[in-house]
């Protein structure tokens, strides 16, 4: 096995990384860990963490404790104005090349290199009286075994983003390995990404409470096999209190495909009187914050972003919307009539009044407060014509 390094451009920043990170379906955890497949998630944490600069307008610092080779905070450092990024792994090689890049990037001035347990690393910080302002989490599964810690290290309203890869858990393959890890039960359903993010939003939202905090999510999404979220915590018993209310549960109905927000473990579907399936607890308030991804748009186009423009306004739009989507080719299977164009079934409701738009945690998906039968019905005339 190689162990060479090699260079690599992402965003604005060279990279170097190791060699086979960029041959290998599954990459390497020696010498260090890197995903050229995370890209998307970079670029983006990039335009959410300078949106958050441009809003709190103080110096800030950040804190990557799972870093690898650095390449998200070295690519924070060098695209945005945050002024100090903290950069934290286990793997002495991986803070070698992470310190390897900064200096390659001309922003060894920005940043603060550990290599340490990511709890023992949090604890010291505390007992330092060091805490931060964004701290991201981006491991390799589940994100919940740091969660508790990173909430306590947190600066008042800070920002923390979680990355979960554990999709299959979130997603209700394995149902009790996420009962035990996010305190919720998944669905498999056609919009079991949403379920997982609303797991992830959860279970960050109990751990706050328990140390009188609350959360505001702001932005997520489902790319490839991870799930993203990002949310402000908020000091005060009253808020932790507050994101408690938003904690429910989400019944679906395997008859007739209709879902409902619930706010205890239990239901009969309300069209055809069948017994709901029940994913949760977990989180069923927004997971888009408006005024801060409509932010974000202006961001994206300082720094360069272009390519994420469309996205993020569907987030915009759908901000508004309820809780899951539907994917038109699962509802089209069911009718066995061809798939139409998503954007003119999205046209059809909303001529009939319905909110409607297209989702970004599924190109396929829509989301819309239509009954089922109304979109069968739009997708049947549709299919005739």
């Amino acid at each position: 096995m190689s162990t060479g390094l090699t260079q690599y451009t992402e965003g604005k920043s060279i990279l170097l990384v190791p060699e086979e990170s960029l041959t290998s379906n599954v990459p390497p955890m020696q010498p260090a860990f890197f995903n050229p497949r995370g890209v998307e998630s970079r670029d983006l944490s990039i335009i959410v963490y300078q949106t958050f600069y441009n809003q709190v307008k103080k110096s800030l610092q950040f804190l990557d404790i799972l870093c690898g080779i650095g390449a998200r905070g070295i690519r924070v450092a060098k695209e945005t104005d945050i002024e100090k990024i903290y950069l934290n792994d286990i793997n002495p090689n991986a803070i070698e090349i992470a310190k390897k890049n900064a200096e390659m990037n001309h922003v060894i001035g920005k940043c603060f290199f550990s290599n340490d347990y990511a709890e023992h690393f949090l604890a010291s910080s505390r007992k330092e009286g060091n805490y931060f302002d964004i701290i991201d989490v981006d491991p390799f599964g589940t994100p919940t075994p740091f969660i508790e810690d990173v909430v306590r290290t947190v600066r008042r309203n800070g920002m923390i983003s979680l990355t979960a890869t554990d999709t299959p858990v979130l997603c209700g393959i394995h149902e009790k390995t996420a009962l035990r890890k996010y305190y919720g039960r998944p669905l498999r359903t056609e919009y079991c990404h949403e379920i997982g993010l609303r797991l992830l939003y959860s279970a960050l939202a109990f751990a706050a409470a328990r140390y009188d905090k609350g959360i505001k999510p702001i932005f997520c999404h489902s790319t490839r096999h991870y799930l993203r979220v990002y949310a402000i915590i908020i000091e005060g018993a009253e808020e932790g209190d507050k994101c408690l209310e938003e904690i429910g549960y989400i019944g679906h109905c395997s008859m007739c495909h209709d879902r409902i927000r619930l706010y205890e473990n239990s239901g009969v579907c309300r069209k055809c009187g069948q017994k709901l399936h029940v994913a949760g607890p977990l989180w069923v308030g927004k997971i888009f914050e408006k005024n801060f991804v409509k932010a974000m748009e202006d961001t994206a186009k300082k720094l360069g972003y272009k390519k994420y423009l469309r996205m993020i306004n569907l987030a915009y739009i759908e901000a508004d919307g309820p809780i899951s989507y539907h994917l038109v080719s699962v509802v089209c299977d069911r009718l066995q009539i061809t798939t139409p164009a998503i954007d003119r079934v999205v046209e059809k409701l909303r001529d009939k009044g319905y909110f409607a738009t297209r989702t970004i945690l599924n190109s396929k998906g829509i989301r819309t407060d239509a009954p089922i039968n109304v979109i069968e019905e739009i997708l049947l005339k549709l299919a005739k014509i």
